[in-house]
């Protein structure tokens, strides 16, 4: 433990406090931490802004295309599938616009073959 001496050229000859520029160069180093965290922040906020909108849309557009398919709605002919079905499974795409947002879903069906 040091000695505190009561003369007052004593006190004066301490360094062992922080400099002018000690202290400017935390302080840069801090506001440049913020900085980067608040842009963390800020990108983390308009990306779960973006995906909430996307993941609604989705959801809208699988609405629309269920509606659409319980209707009866066709946008295209059957195309048959090549290979070992290719006589007993058909395909049809549909797609739904939503916010401008083109969504193409693939219908499948399953054909009974011979009677």
């Amino acid at each position: 433990m040091r000695r505190i001496d009561k003369q007052k050229n004593n006190i004066l000859r301490d360094n062992s406090g922080e400099t002018l520029v000690e202290v400017l160069v935390a302080f840069t180093l801090l506001s440049i931490i913020m900085v980067t965290f608040s842009q963390g922040i800020a990108f983390a906020t308009r990306t779960e802004a973006r995906a909430t909108k996307n993941r609604k849309n989705a959801d809208m557009a699988m609405n629309r295309f269920q509606t659409r398919l319980a209707a009866g709605e066709r946008d295209t002919a059957y195309d048959q599938i090549a290979g070992v079905f290719n006589d007993r499974i058909k395909v049809e795409s549909m797609t739904v616009n939503v916010d401008g947002e083109t969504y193409t879903y693939a219908f499948y069906e399953m054909v009974q073959v011979g009677g």
